[in-house]
């Protein structure tokens, strides 16, 4: 793999970034250049990584010029992502000497393309895009927060808060998540900002009998039967083994109930072998990663989230977005994606009998799951929509931008 180079610069963006000389605009009239920095990004399907492709693709091209930079490249994007152009830094690990002249080159980049801002994601490109940014000269860095550091060692902890004082401003995607940065990594209250997730409530649509009926068709699953299903990523943190283990207590009280899982990861083995046991045989499916997800959901009526620790999960406002009863685990800002009782339950993590009893109250009481469904769509449409996350992310660039121009 060659160093620093750029993977892709699709046509509607060739001209701005191509090193022409051009004229000099005035300042109003410049677009912003943006530096979206992350390790890497395997598929579009994963939390953060989704967020910023919907950010990426939705951006107002007319007064901003996003470059996706990535520590390492992957399949993925250089086989499909052509949204904007890309940068790969080809950095593996700090341990490396050579990963420092890296950094020094990207720095150089940022310099010569006249990056305005850069957005950090994940440690290793927190890490990178800071030291750069601050060679280069940005004036503006901005750091996501999108999970509550349960990886974080004390070593690493000390790290992050050393490095927070280089940066501009912190966005996270949940209240919780703000409250638990500043109480964690001692970040001020004014220089943290909160942007829940985002997604297009259309691009699910309310489930439809004719999309049930087809989609259960074509995973094999019984037209009339009860049908619990998760979103997740198989690692431990998510809590999928919390989630069979509560599936066998639902087959007790509601027999005859199916499980749709549909995600993959390490932890997939050991969770097939769980589901194999006497209470749960041949009622558990693993569907592994899939890029369907939106028709899927008409598969279910009940959609499920066991994580033991998150920020804000995107299963959630996509199950309710699809007209889906949640049960969520009480983790990270699930209440503000789930209101109690109204589209759907909390639940404490860990607990696969509460968990359990939650799902089999919506089972068996229809009219309380329609209701839970009509209200969680309509929870999507007002608070989580894709416009909205694309608008208050902008107004945040504007903000910070305008803050330096006024210095």
């Amino acid at each position: 793999m060659k160093e620093e180079r750029t993977v892709r610069s699709p046509a509607f963006l060739q001209e701005e970034c191509s090193g022409k000389r051009r004229r000099a605009l005035p300042e109003r009239m410049r677009k912003i250049k943006i530096a979206y920095v992350i390790d890497r990004i395997d598929s579009p399907t994963a939390g953060t990584e989704k967020q910023l492709l919907l950010l990426l693709k939705s951006l107002d091209r007319s007064r901003y010029a996003p470059v996706l930079c990535l520590l390492r490249s992957s399949e993925w994007v250089e086989k499909v992502f052509d949204v904007c152009p890309v940068r790969i830094v080809d950095i593996r690990s700090f341990r490396d000497p050579r990963s420092y002249g890296r950094i020094g080159r990207f720095a150089a980049f940022l310099r010569q393309e006249g990056v305005g801002i850069v957005q950090t994601h994940f440690r290793d490109a927190h890490i990178a895009a800071l030291l750069a940014a601050r060679l280069a000269g940005v004036r503006i860095v901005i750091a996501a927060r999108r999970n509550q550091g349960y990886w974080l060692t004390r070593r690493e902890l000390s790290l992050q808060r050393f490095l927070n004082r280089w940066v501009t401003l912190f966005l996270a995607n949940s209240l919780s998540t703000k409250k638990w940065s500043m109480d964690t990594e001692g970040i001020p209250d004014g220089k943290i900002r909160v942007v829940h997730n985002g997604i297009d409530p259309d691009f699910y649509g309310a489930v439809s009998g004719e999309a049930r009926r087809r989609h259960r068709s074509l995973l094999a699953l019984p037209p009339d039967a009860p049908v619990v299903g998760i979103v997740s990523n198989l690692r431990p943190v998510k809590g999928v083994d919390v989630f069979l283990r509560a599936a066998q207590a639902i087959r007790r009280e509601v027999p005859g109930t199916h499980f749709v899982v549909v995600g993959d990861g390490g932890e997939r083995k050991g969770l097939e072998r769980l589901s194999r046991g006497p209470d749960l045989a041949g009622s558990v499916h693993f569907l592994g990663k899939r890029d369907d997800v939106p028709s899927l959901l008409s598969a279910f009526d009940v959609g499920v989230l066991s994580s033991r620790s998150e920020s804000f999960s995107n299963a959630l406002i996509e199950y309710s977005a699809a007209g889906l009863p949640v049960v969520a685990t009480d983790v990270g800002g699930a209440r503000e994606a789930v209101v109690q009782g109204v589209n759907g339950f909390i639940v404490p993590p860990g607990d696969p009998g509460a968990l359990a009893g939650a799902v089999v109250r919506i089972l068996t009481g229809k009219a309380l799951a329609r209701y839970m469904g009509e209200r969680g769509r309509e929870r999507a449409q007002e608070l989580f929509s894709l416009r909205r996350f694309v608008e208050e992310t902008e107004k945040v660039y504007h903000s910070c931008w305008e803050g330096v121009q006024r210095r």
